[in-house]
């Protein structure tokens, strides 16, 4: 790939390709800076502003001119976008509101801070736990709720098509909804159809009775307001998640109970729900700041061209990287000033690393093996330590965070630090409650030149598609990877298992105030069964929570391999047509695997009255016309008939979706009995029992191999119901019972009669 040098002093070590430029160009750069470095003079000079004196200002610039040159350290990319620019959006990574209050009022409060929040450039978080289920009563209008997965639609859609972050990016966003919520089932599979929450993230909270519940398979209650609306097996819920994960990848899993357990602020804040990847766990309003050492730029070759990493040098920038994300703290632009409260309160940062791949590789370390987990250790158990001494230092400078007392001595994380750490915190206090967040690194991690955060390279060389384009990034192993002799520690993610991405993960999770943004990739071969151990080892590994992807569960993502045409492979648009011929093959074996609809698929509507009551009903099609969904629309009906048909509605297209033959639906529902019911004006079905009597016996003759049994198409306007039809005339029977004597009532004269008491429903 072209290099590009451009150097305007002798302070600049770096050269630059054409990815790293486009990358900064589009997302980063201001008012016509061309290069990084011209970025890291504005950001350094910023960030230095906060000193106190001219002198300490020209000293920190300078300093942190140095922690930035090379790619030494990157800041989290809303700080480059933020500093020095005089723009009104915000430093701060992440941030999560509260809750949302159970009433219209609290839900429109949490989607205005939404707005605010990710209009100005951060990515946020929401846990839709607090709003009632669907089909709950709402008192003040006489209604019913619903539910928290419809209510978090406007945030999703917000995220997606409206917000453009700071002007730069599309919204990022997290949903989550605890594992006890009576909706979590409907949450679950939110995403499987199209246009319902994407733009965003999903995850379920889990507590850890849930996870020892899946253990021992003992019951779980679906709560809500101290209701319990149901009792389920706890493995059911579990296997609906895993299931869902082999599938498409969401939802997430985070161990919210484990993160508050350990939380450095466990004794002042309860954590409710994540940033956007899940790396950073907060509590309501919490904001955090992020930033990542290049651990590739501290390697260092020897005169016989072995590789090494410099923990040395590694320790002495620590510091600066520490008081640079205070600074930041102080400076930031905060969207609500409840957030600017908060932060003030615990001045978080998260600092992490990126390129670990890449040391690995110089030091032909296998990734996923024994030596790597160790390495994984030394790396992040010298940024923890330093980092708290650098933050002791501070307090010592500046002040402990407002927040601390000596409870926060107590906390898990705090009682594992060595001993002078905890004995400055006892003397000092701390500068800050948290200092340590591993971050996905995606876009900054590009720029620099490296892997992302904490993960093996996706491939050697691949094609990304992002804003700025389709493009190849091509590393320096990619012709050593192709080679026939290929070393064993020359892996990437297709060459690791599952389970080495999770040891790798814990062995950074140790050391780790907050938390861990990472994927575990999976071959395509991999099972539900193995979605369940993986999740459970990652628990048992003291995990806070694990991200998964199975190789082609999704027919769009950012990269591809890089050869996939070229060999002849397979192409995204032929993956996802393998892949449903593999469900088609597994639907006609009998294994429940559902059926994907297109985004844009054929439909039919048909407009039908049984007795006095009109209604429409819409079925969705399959490509090959095949009934895929229902939807029944019951006009000018109470709750009590229409809430049934939606839910029937639903569950009928669930089973459509898992292979289920109309003609089998059609024999258990056919002949259903309750009101409404009677004619229909419908000639092949002229008296129905119920609406669900109706719907079943049209989907039936409908959809039914013999075109001679399909049903005419009535137009709207003759369907109708007359007082004088034969069928009443004669007296048909309705199938609706005496509520005096239980005999079958007659449509006749215009009303409902019995014939064995003379009961008649018109009085």
């Amino acid at each position: 790939m072209t290099q590009i040098f451009e150097r305007k002093d002798a302070s600049v070590e770096t050269t630059y390709n054409e990815v790293q430029l486009n990358i900064f160009r589009d997302r980063y750069a201001h008012e016509g800076e061309q290069f990084p470095h011209e970025a890291w003079r504005r950001v350094s000079a910023a960030v230095a502003e906060h000193e106190k004196t001219v002198a300490l200002r020209e000293e920190w610039s300078g300093r942190f001119m140095d922690l930035l040159n090379g790619f030494r350290y990157l800041p989290g990319g809303r700080i480059t976008a933020a500093m020095g620019t005089g723009a009104g959006v915000t430093a701060q990574n992440c941030y999560v509101i509260p809750s949302p209050e159970d009433s219209r009022q609290g839900i429109m409060k949490s989607l205005n801070e939404w707005v605010e929040i990710q209009s100005r450039g951060g990515g946020v978080g929401v846990n839709m736990s607090s709003l009632r289920p669907r089909g709950d009563k709402v008192k003040g209008v006489n209604g019913t709720s619903s539910g928290p997965v419809n209510w978090a639609q406007p945030f999703a859609f917000i995220s997606k098509t409206v917000i453009i972050q700071g002007g730069s990016r599309r919204g990022a966003a997290m949903i989550m909804l605890d594992c006890d919520h009576p909706d979590v089932f409907e949450f679950i599979h939110a995403k499987e159809t199209p246009g319902v929450l994407e733009g965003c993230n999903v995850s379920v909270c889990m507590s850890d009775a849930f996870m020892e519940a899946v253990k021992n398979d003992g019951p779980w209650d679906l709560q809500f307001g101290g209701r319990v609306y149901r009792t389920i097996q706890a493995r059911q819920l579990w296997d609906e998640i895993c299931e869902a994960a082999w599938r498409s990848a969401e939802p997430g899993i985070y161990f919210m109970e484990r993160a508050n357990k350990q939380a450095n602020s466990g004794y002042f804040e309860t954590l409710i729900s994540t940033n956007p990847c899940g790396e950073q766990p907060l509590g309501a309003y919490g904001a955090c700041l992020l930033g990542s050492f290049n651990l590739d730029s501290f390697m260092v070759e020897d005169a016989e061209g072995k590789w090494s990493f410099d923990f040395e040098s590694f320790r002495r920038y620590i510091p600066s990287a520490v008081r640079f994300n205070d600074n930041v703290v102080d400076l930031s632009h905060y969207p609500i000033e409840e957030c600017a409260d908060s932060q003030q309160q615990i001045r978080r940062m998260g600092i992490g690393v990126m390129g670990l791949a890449d040391c690995m590789l110089r030091m032909e370390i296998r990734y996923g093996s024994a030596e790597s987990v160790k390495f994984t250790e030394d790396v992040f158990r010298t940024l923890r330590d330093e980092s708290y001494r650098a933050s002791i230092e501070l307090a010592r400078e500046r002040g402990a965070f407002p927040k601390y007392s000596p409870e926060y001595l107590e906390r898990p994380f705090i009682q594992r630090l060595p001993t002078d750490i905890r004995e400055g915190i006892a003397r000092y206090g701390i500068r800050n409650c948290y200092l340590l967040t591993q971050a996905p690194t995606g876009t900054t991690s590009l720029v620099a030149g490296v892997n992302s955060g904490i993960e093996p390279y996706f491939d050697f060389s691949y094609l990304r598609s992002d804003r700025t384009g389709e493009y190849t990034v091509s590393s320096r192993w990619a012709e050593m990877y192709e080679s026939a002799d290929r070393p064993d520690w020359l892996v990437c993610s297709s060459d690791v298992s599952p389970e080495d991405h999770v040891y790798v993960q814990a062995a950074a999770q140790r050391y780790n105030d907050s938390s861990i943004s990472k994927t575990a990739n999976a071959p395509s071969s991999h099972t539900v069964e193995d979605v369940k151990r993986l999740y459970m080892l990652a628990y048992d590994e003291d995990l806070k929570s694990i991200s998964y992807y199975r190789d082609g569960s999704r027919t769009e993502q950012v990269l591809y391999h890089a050869d996939t045409k070229a060999k002849g492979e397979e192409t995204p648009a032929e993956a996802a047509d393998a892949i449903k011929a593999a469900q088609d093959l597994l639907l006609k074996a009998r294994v429940p695997v559902r059926r994907r609809l297109t985004p844009e698929r054929q439909s039919i509507t048909h407009k039908f009255r049984v007795g006095e009551q009109e209604g429409y009903m819409t079925v969705g099609m399959f490509e090959d016309g095949t009934p895929a969904e229902l939807f029944v629309n019951v006009s000018r009906q109470g709750s009590t008939v229409s809430g049934l048909m939606d839910t029937v509605a639903m569950l009928t297209s669930y089973a459509l979706q898992y292979g289920v033959p109309v003609a089998e639906l059609a024999s258990k529902f056919k002949g259903s009995r309750f009101d409404p019911a009677g004619p229909t004006g419908n000639p092949q079905i002229p008296i129905a029992t119920s609406i669900m009597d109706y719907i079943f016996r049209w989907l039936e003759l409908k959809f039914s191999d013999d075109p001679a049994s399909q049903p005419t198409l009535i137009p709207a306007d003759q369907v109708a119901v007359s007082t004088t039809t034969k069928a009443r005339e004669h007296e048909v029977p309705s199938g609706v019972g005496c509520p005096d004597c239980g005999d079958v009532l007659f449509y006749g004269e215009g009303c409902l009669q019995c014939r064995n008491c003379g009961y008649n429903k018109c009085g």
